[in-house]
């Protein structure tokens, strides 16, 4: 895997060229997720990625801008997360200029025009009910603010409808201007690069009128574990869904490699305990899974399931019998075998495609500045032994976990 790292009138290009790839992916990943955000104006990072969609200046309609992507077959899309928002064009190698300008009309030339920003309120708004009608997307909401306590780390990414309804044009104007600038975003361009050159040289006249300094940054994380060990809210769901969480390792600790294969020996794939012994065996429920998350500050061993109401308690205790087995060390070298390999299969996976290759890399580079590459990432988890993953099964003791449930 071969990548170059290129700052061009101060903004940082990352370029990943894939021979056999039939593809070119752009992505801007900017660190304007809804950590940067306070209480009044939580939700509007989502908000702004919305607004990013209509009216620029060489695409003045929303029906422009579907028109200049959807013509090339392009695939064009966006996402807010805690830490950073994206934006992304995926095309065929020849039309990778007429993305870059498409891209830079979104960043520099954006109107957000008021009749558009009401009208896009109603649009967030049926997204945000969509979600509350989803007790699955519910419960992970609830469980961030549970775990992570009332502040912008445990706020949810879509927030009340009444800070929707809140939002004004000079607000969005404002946090564009707070977060998306020179020093706070990085361009990943993977996949087949016909001329590199020629590529950099467009690039360099497009995205140096990006302001050059952030005004806000990132608030400082304080972590304060739940004054309870569970909680739960009353939806009337058919099916109680719940969060089994504990404290884990963040992303600048290579530790995460052996809790990514405890967390697959306990229940990432179809031969974990939990699938075997909480679905096939006892018939508890449809989805049931376990994953380590490392993020910036803090890492979370995450279970997740949903239950039947009649057997809710008993399902409880049985997903606790086999969490509190693997902190016992009671998993065998064979497990741990596969669970290797099975993560060595699916890093490989998820960096077939450009777009795929592209967060692989802006994912890393953004957040961190450095990246691991595959061969890195491979020969980290071959060097693992048993002993690593019994090392921290202690951190899955019944004694250090929270429950938290949908009702």
């Amino acid at each position: 895997m071969k990548y170059f790292i290129e700052k061009i009138n101060w903004v940082e290009f990352v370029f990943v060229p894939m021979e056999d790839s039939n593809s070119v992916t752009i992505e801007i990943m900017c660190k304007a997720g809804c950590i940067y955000e306070n209480k009044e104006n939580n939700g509007i990072s989502h908000f702004l990625e919305h607004l990013f969609f209509k009216w620029w200046k060489k695409y003045p309609t929303s029906i422009s801008v579907a028109e200049a992507v959807d013509k090339f077959g392009w695939e064009f899309n966006a996402y807010t997360w805690e830490e950073y928002a994206w934006y992304y064009i995926k095309c065929a190698p020849d039309f990778v200029y007429k993305a870059a300008d498409v891209l830079w009309d979104m960043m520099i030339n954006p109107q957000f025009p008021k009749e558009e920003l009401e009208r896009e309120k109603w649009v967030v708004i049926q997204e945000l009910k969509m979600y509350e009608d989803n007790p699955m997307a519910m419960v992970m909401k609830n469980w961030q603010l549970f775990f992570y306590w009332d502040n912008s780390y445990g706020w949810p990414i879509l927030w009340t409808m009444e800070n929707i309804a809140s939002f004004t044009q000079d607000m969005l104007f404002e946090h564009k201007a707070n977060l998306y600038t020179k020093d706070n975003l990085i361009i990943v361009v993977a996949g087949r690069i016909k001329n590199l050159e020629e590529l950099k040289g467009k690039l360099a006249d497009t995205f140096w009128l990006l302001p050059e300094k952030r005004k806000l940054d990132k608030p400082e994380f304080k972590h304060t574990l739940p004054k309870q060990d569970r909680e739960f809210w009353d939806q009337k769901t058919n099916q109680n869904h719940l969060v089994i969480s504990a404290v884990g390792f963040d992303w600048n600790d290579d530790t995460r490699y052996a809790a990514n294969v405890l967390a697959t020996i306990l229940g990432w794939n179809m031969s974990s305990r939990l699938y075997q012994n909480i679905r096939e065996k006892e018939g508890l429920c449809y989805y049931i899974r376990a994953g380590h998350d490392s993020g910036q500050d803090l890492g979370a061993f995450i279970m997740r399931a949903g239950i039947d109401k009649e057997r809710f308690n008993f399902g409880v205790e049985k997903i606790y019998e086999e969490i509190q087995k693997i902190a016992n060390w009671e998993f065998w070298q064979e497990e741990f075998d596969n669970a290797i390999w099975y993560n060595i299969w699916q890093v490989q996976m998820w960096i077939e495609s450009s777009n795929e290759m592209s967060s692989f890399i802006w994912s890393q580079y953004l957040i961190y500045k450095k990246i691991e590459t595959l061969d890195e990432i491979l020969q980290k988890y071959q060097n693992l032994t048993i002993k690593d993953v019994k090392d921290i099964a202690w951190m899955l003791d019944k004694s250090r976990l929270y429950l938290y449930w949908i009702q």
